[in-house]
Formats: C-alpha cells, sequence, structure tokens
C-alpha cells in the first residue's frame, strides 16, 4: 500500500513523470518530426529563393535664398512645425504617394501576373518571359474594377482553350486550334498571343491573372520599404524583397526614374509661369519708357534745348546724392504697386510673386508667401484638392497673403510719407535755385520719370534672364547613389534553417498537444496522475481482463491479475490494523468501473488463504452480483428479504462455497419498493453482527456512491472501504468528491483500488516479463 503525502508535488518525480508519458508517446513525436522535416523540405522544394533588392538617391537641394522661386523654400519656414516636417520627409511621402506608384505598376505592366502550372502543386511566376501575353484596349485596362482570372492550356497538339473568371464566377471560356485567341467577355475583348517563348510541340498550362490598377499598386507598397538610412543626410533608400531579381530592380529603377521626371516638370512648369509674368510686364514697361523717351524728346525740341546736362552740372553735382535717393524711393514705390496688383488679381491666387522686395527690416512676408505656395504646389502632387492637409495649407496661404497686402499698405503709406518729405525738400532746393529757367526744372522732372522706367526695366530683364537660365539648366531633384542592386545571398530561409525549424516544430508540436491534452482531459489514466488528484492510499493497480471467466483467482493459477489481487490482499492488512474489524465496503463512483469484479476477486484472494469469507451484494437498487457470478441457484432468499423479516434466518439466505472453498455469497435478493428505510433499519446490525462470529472476512458489493446515497447508510457497520476507479473511465471530479467525502467523515477508513491499467509484470509472477492485456 502507498501513501503519497511525502513527495506527490516533487517537482523531480513530476519532470520523470512526464518524460516517461512523452517517451510512451514516442510515434507521436515520430510522426510528427517526419511530416514537419517533410514540409520543410517541400516548402524548400516548391518555393523559390526570395532576395532583397535595394536602391538609393540623393535628394538635391539649392542652398542660395532668392536665385529663383524654388530657392528659398523650408530654408526659414516659420509654420514648419505646424504644416509637416523636413524636406527629405515630404520627399519620401512623394516617392511612396499612390499616385508614383501607381504609374510605375502602369509603366511596367506589374498588374498582370504570368503563372506557369508544372504539375498539380509546383507553379512559377514568370516575368517578361511569359509565352503567351494578353492585349486589350487600354480605355478597358483602365476601368477594369475587379481582378480576372485567364486559364490557358495548350496541348501538345496545338489544342487551346481559354477559361475566363472572375473570382469563382466563369465570364468567358474559348476552344481553338491557333493562335492568336479573341476571347468576348462582359468586361470587354480580350486577344491572347503567343510571344517568343512559347515553344511549340509542348504543353502548356498557364494562368493570367489581371487585376486593377490601384489593387496592383496598393500590394506593391505592401512590399516596398522607402526609408531615410541616414538621418543626418538627405538620402532615400528603397528596398523590396522579390524571387524574380530583374523584376525587383526595375520596379526601384522606374520609380525612382518616375520621381526626378515629376519634378523636372514641375520646376519647368513653375519657370515658364514665370517668364510669362516676366514677358507681359516687360512688355508694358517698354511702352512706358518709350513714351517717357519721346516725351523728352519733344520737350527739348519745343523748347529748343540741347544739353541740359551740361547746364545744369553744377547743381546735378550738388544733388546727385539726393535725386539717387528720390529715384530709389519711387522705384521701390513703383515695385510695391506691381506686387500690390498681382496680389489683387484673382487668377494669382496661388502663385509666386515674381519679386522679392523687403518690406520689414527683421524678416520678408513675399519669402514666406512663396514658401508656403512651394510648399502647396508640392502637396498637390501627392493629395486631392479636397484634402484637410490642402485645406489647411489653404487657409495659412490666404491669412500669410492679407498679411503681404497689409504689409504693403503699410510700406506704400511708409514710401508715400518718404516722397512727400523728399518733394518738399525738392521744393526748398528748386526754390533755392529760382534763378534756373523753369525749362531745366521742367527737364528735370520728366528725366527723373524715364530714369525710374529705365531702372524698373532693366530690374525685369534681369529677372527674365534668371529664369531663363533656371529653365535651361533644370536637373534631377533626386541624385542617383545606387541604380537597384541585390544582395548575393537569398533572404529567405535556407535548407538547412528550414529543416531545423520542421525539426523543432516536430518535437514542440507533440510536447503541446500532449501538454494540452493532459489538461483538458477529464479522465486519469495513470497511477501517477491519481496520485496527484487525491492523499487517499492506494492498495494497488488492476489490469484488465479480457478472458471469458470474471473470478481469476484461482488456487494454482499465477496470472498477472490473480498475483495483483495477492498484492492487494497484503496491502488490505495496513487497513484492518484490529482484530475484530472484518467487514470491507466495495464502492465506487458510477456503475462500469469493475466495482463486482474487484471485490469477487479480491474476496477469492481472501479465501485462498484458508480464511472464512463472505461476499455480499449489497447494491439493493440495481443487483448483478448474482448475473456476474453466474449462480444458478434460484431458490435462495437474499439480503433484501432478510432484512425485511424477522422470521427469516442468515443460514437460508447464505450460499456456501458458492465460488470456491471457504467463499460464501449473500445475493441482493428482489428489488425492494423501500431499499432505503431497509438499509436504515436494526436488521443490518444483527445481520453483520452475526457474520462477525462466522467469518474472517465479509466483503460487501455496495452500490456507487456518485449514483444513490445507500452507502452511506452502510458505513456505520463497515471497518475499512476500498473506493473502485478506472483509468480511462473514472472522472477527476469523481475523484474530488471522494475526497469531500473523506473530509466530511462520510465513508470510514478509506483507500483506493485502480482499475483497467495495462498489466505490468514483477517480481513475483514473471520477474519482468510483460503479459497481454486482460479487459473486464
Amino acid at each position: 500500500m502507498e501513501n503519497i503525502n511525502s513527495s506527490n508535488n516533487n517537482d523531480q518525480i513530476d519532470v520523470v513523470s512526464l518524460f516517461k508519458n512523452y517517451i510512451k508517446h514516442w510515434y507521436i513525436f515520430a510522426i510528427c518530426i517526419i511530416a514537419c522535416t517533410g514540409g520543410a523540405f517541400l516548402y524548400y522544394k516548391l518555393n523559390k529563393p526570395v532576395y532583397q533588392i535595394n536602391a538609393n538617391f540623393l535628394v538635391s537641394q539649392d542652398n542660395e535664398k532668392g536665385s529663383n522661386p524654388q530657392a528659398s523654400l523650408l530654408k526659414s519656414f516659420s509654420f514648419g512645425s505646424a504644416l509637416g516636417g523636413g524636406i527629405v520627409e515630404d520627399e519620401i511621402f512623394i516617392v511612396s504617394s499612390h499616385s508614383m506608384l501607381y504609374d510605375a505598376v502602369k509603366k511596367l505592366g506589374l498588374n498582370k501576373t504570368y503563372t506557369i502550372h508544372r504539375d498539380f502543386i509546383r507553379s512559377v511566376n514568370i516575368y517578361q518571359t511569359q509565352p503567351v501575353d494578353i492585349y486589350m484596349p487600354s480605355t478597358l485596362e483602365d476601368t477594369l474594377s475587379k481582378s480576372l482570372t485567364f486559364k490557358i492550356k495548350a496541348s501538345k497538339n496545338g489544342i487551346i482553350t481559354v477559361d475566363a473568371k472572375r473570382g469563382r464566377k466563369k465570364i468567358g471560356y474559348k476552344k481553338t486550334d491557333k493562335f492568336p485567341v479573341s476571347l468576348s467577355t462582359v468586361y470587354g475583348n480580350f486577344i491572347f498571343n503567343k510571344t517568343q517563348y512559347f515553344k511549340e510541340g509542348k504543353s502548356l498550362n498557364m494562368e493570367i491573372t489581371l487585376a486593377p490598377f490601384d489593387e496592383a499598386a496598393e500590394n506593391v507598397k505592401q512590399n516596398i520599404d522607402i526609408y531615410l538610412p541616414d538621418k543626418k543626410a538627405n538620402v532615400i533608400g528603397l528596398s523590396t524583397k522579390e524571387t524574380n531579381i530583374q523584376k525587383g530592380k526595375d520596379l526601384l529603377n522606374t520609380i525612382i526614374n518616375l520621381y526626378n521626371s515629376k519634378g523636372l516638370i514641375e520646376k519647368k512648369q513653375e519657370a515658364l509661369n514665370t517668364a510669362n509674368f516676366l514677358d507681359e510686364r516687360i512688355n508694358i514697361l517698354t511702352k512706358e519708357l518709350s513714351n517717357a523717351e519721346e516725351e523728352i524728346e519733344t520737350y527739348k525740341k519745343a523748347n529748343n534745348l540741347t544739353d541740359i546736362g551740361s547746364e545744369v552740372k553744377i547743381i546735378l553735382e550738388q544733388s546727385g546724392e539726393f535725386r539717387s535717393k528720390l529715384i530709389e524711393t519711387e522705384t521701390q514705390y513703383q515695385i510695391i504697386e506691381l506686387i500690390e496688383s498681382f496680389l489683387h488679381n484673382p487668377d494669382n491666387k496661388y502663385s509666386l510673386i515674381p519679386f522679392n522686395t523687403k518690406l520689414s527690416e527683421n524678416s520678408s512676408p513675399i519669402e514666406d508667401y512663396n514658401e508656403l505656395i512651394l510648399k502647396r504646389i508640392k502637396l498637390l502632387r501627392s493629395v486631392k484638392e479636397n484634402s484637410p492637409a490642402l485645406q489647411s495649407l489653404n487657409e495659412v496661404i490666404d491669412a500669410t497673403r492679407n498679411n503681404v497686402i497689409n504689409s504693403i499698405k503699410e510700406t506704400k503709406s511708409s514710401i508715400n510719407i518718404t516722397l512727400n518729405d523728399l518733394q518738399k525738400q525738392e521744393n526748398a532746393f528748386v526754390s533755392r535755385i529760382k534763378n534756373m529757367p523753369t525749362q531745366e526744372r521742367e527737364f528735370i522732372s520728366i528725366k527723373r520719370q524715364q530714369v525710374i522706367k529705365e531702372n524698373l526695366f532693366l530690374f525685369l530683364l534681369q529677372k527674365k534672364e534668371e529664369n531663363a537660365l533656371t529653365l535651361a539648366s533644370q536637373t534631377p531633384k533626386g541624385q542617383i547613389i545606387d541604380q537597384a542592386y541585390n544582395q548575393n545571398r537569398p533572404v529567405s530561409l535556407s535548407k538547412s534553417m528550414l529543416l531545423l525549424i520542421g525539426l523543432a516544430l516536430g518535437l514542440i508540436l507533440p510536447i503541446i498537444y500532449l501538454y494540452l491534452k493532459d489538461i483538458t482531459r477529464t479522465k486519469f489514466s495513470t497511477k501517477e496522475e491519481l496520485q496527484k488528484l487525491t492523499n487517499l492510499p492506494i492498495l494497488g493497480e488492476m489490469c484488465t481482463n479480457t478472458s471469458k471467466d470474471h473470478i481469476i483467482v484461482k488456487e494454482g493459477q499465477y496470472s498477472s491479475g490473480a498475483e495483483l489481487f495477492r498484492l492487494i490482499r497484503t496491502n488490505i492488512q495496513f487497513l484492518l490494523t484490529n482484530q475484530n474489524e472484518k467487514v470491507i465496503l466495495v464502492t465506487s463512483s458510477v456503475s462500469g468501473e469493475g466495482k463486482s469484479f474487484i471485490c469477487s476477486n479480491f474476496a477469492a484472494s481472501l479465501a485462498l488463504l484458508g480464511k472464512k469469507v463472505i461476499l455480499i451484494g449489497m447494491d439493493i437498487r440495481s443487483p448483478k452480483l448474482k448475473e456476474y457470478l453466474n449462480i444458478q441457484q434460484t431458490d435462495k432468499k437474499g439480503v433484501t428479504n432478510f432484512l425485511a423479516s424477522n422470521n427469516l434466518s442468515l443460514q437460508e439466505i447464505i450460499i456456501p462455497n458458492a465460488i470456491q472453498k471457504n467463499m460464501d455469497v449473500i445475493l441482493a435478493g428482489p428489488i425492494p419498493p423501500n431499499p432505503a428505510e431497509l438499509l436504515l433499519g436494526n436488521r443490518i446490525e444483527e445481520l453483520f453482527s452475526e457474520l462477525k462470529k462466522e467469518y474472517d472476512y465479509i466483503v460487501v458489493d455496495s452500490a456507487p456512491v456518485g449514483m444513490v446515497s445507500d452507502t452511506f447508510s452502510l458505513t456505520r457497520i463497515a471497518d475499512a472501504t476500498v473506493y473502485i476507479c478506472r483509468a480511462n473511465y473514472t472522472h477527476k471530479d469523481n475523484i474530488k468528491y471522494v475526497n469531500n467525502l473523506v473530509a466530511e467523515h462520510k465513508l470510514k477508513n478509506v483507500a483506493l483500488i485502480i482499475n483497467g491499467t495495462p498489466a505490468k509484470q514483477g517480481y513475483g509472477y514473471g520477474y519482468g516479463q510483460t503479459q497481454k492485456s486482460q479487459k473486464i
């Protein structure tokens, strides 16, 4: 007999038990290892190696402010923190924009996927070497909203079939004997024709998937990574992972080329707009300057003047500085008026101001305004008109425009004051030279207007040349550092790594399976598991029995089952420590746990010792002992007859030597209408009192405690309780129920017997040899 109070929770024993459990299920590990490593090997064979393709380019910047309208972009951008990140971050957004990837997909035709099926499981994706290609109108390809699949099969004898589907819905079918094949569907007409890579006389099983450009662009975006290799440098890196190296290189190079092409187009358009404005203003000033010169000529002729300059040389030398200041002020006033006229024109609402003049000492609102306009032009390339970001930027631009207009008004007012002051000084100067002829004073006034227009004309010509130089010397925004290149080694898992992972999975999955199976199982299967559920002593284990004879304990028989019952017989002595303790109550949780088998053979093993033993069937609600022991006597009365009648003697219900010598049996008798009352009556005490005088051991086959309460009525006459539980049959909750019964003292002196375990021979019945399993 064993008691597990001392070492049930020993960690080392748990580990050893767990290891033994895994060894017992070695076949699961073998199957999983073979399946996982085989799957890993098959995956390696079916999938091509994946390579990483990289590319890098430098975002160029103009470091000189004011050299052209774009030069001052974000150099001193006061709204930078509120409206977005730096230059490179903005360019990353442009490169990764949906429109950019859309154009790349369209240019390379990546919305078409070509797959050749070698056999049932092997397939290969083709890029630019497809044996059959698909052709359709460009309008149809641009307006496609759902992916279409075309299965093309060509046999060796030249029979060609084309099957078109949208998802699972069939939309077209064509069978012919030559290329090209024209297929008409609800989406339009598609033409399939062979290419230079088509091999005549060989069978072909090919699939073409035609996806919308938007969907293909989204798929590309998921597989491409655009990043900053170094935050301190204006370098943008691109990388993608592809099984086809050339496809990955073409994609990255195309994206960079499209980025540069769009940048050049944008710069050219900005320069052209500026050139148109400058030409318009220069034409106007040319006429005004011509009129001023004609006015001087007319004045000289009308007043017979020749060289007024010589005549007023002395005066001009004295007032040169004064005139220079007056001319500069009036020129500035004219420029301010031009800018004000430009801003008030609705057509120039979001156009660059072509002049960058200081309106204040500390900052230039015009420069800030131009920076915002450039920011809006860049943002328009990647967002729509109704974008929240664009709307927010428009509001800032409108506010800045109002600020510029207000600054212009203030500047004009300031210049007006200055001009008035200068005019007063001029009047004072003229008064000082009142002796000069009126013609000379009038000539000076006319000459001043001509000089102002001439300076403004030269200023615009200079701007026009600068803009022409910008237009002629445009360079790409992105300077390519590394064109797309691939790494030599694939980034996908190698064959050895895949096999190692498969082996690891083959070892881990069975452990997980067995662990989950163990924690989710509601029944125990081994003695070790039962020891974890209870502290009750275990008398022993009983193997399954496959023989037709229910009584396996007989004189001269040494089967594994018989020896196990002899071991239990020895252990029962630890429960019955007093000479007067003779009554052994045998019960279980539910029917089917082998209670009758155990108590019958246990009683027979006690009888083999030469002791007088009686087996009593006390399961009076469902008596089965008679059928189980195959007792043919039908005239004998049973326990219920004795309990119900005071006149019935003990000898009238005992079947002597029913199974073997020294073993008597009392059957349960007929099923009474009041079993609970009978078991609580005084006749029970009388029955067992008399039996104790005649027998050395009294074995009681009682009802299962998990089904009826009859057994609890017999606890008062029992000296020990043997509780039968069956491996892989008795629920763990039933063991907990037994623990509660013992804790509540409803059962007396309880010990367990495990039934239905595999028979393992040991000392005394085979010395280590294993016999066949026996089943009840």
